[in-house]
């Protein structure tokens, strides 16, 4: 699920940022690789921490921003 643009505005138009999808050609996730280990078993295997990507888009120069979701 895309979180909500309320606080996002767009740097360059100061408008507000509509959100939009990020998919690949192979149908998979698109997400952020943390450089910190997870927490347990897995952290203590070296696996990395990963968080969903929201992009968003500015309607009006279609300048487009991707946030990691670290509420994951």
């Amino acid at each position: 699920m895309v979180s909500e643009p309320t606080d996002r505005r767009c740097p360059d138009c100061g408008v507000t940022l509509e959100p939009m999808k990020l998919r690949t050609d192979d149908g998979f996730q698109v997400r952020a690789v943390s450089e910190e280990n997870r927490e347990g078993l897995l952290g203590s295997l070296g696996v990395k921490e990963k968080h969903r990507i929201d992009p968003f888009v500015c309607p009006e120069c279609a300048r487009t921003l991707f946030y990691a979701n670290l509420d994951d």
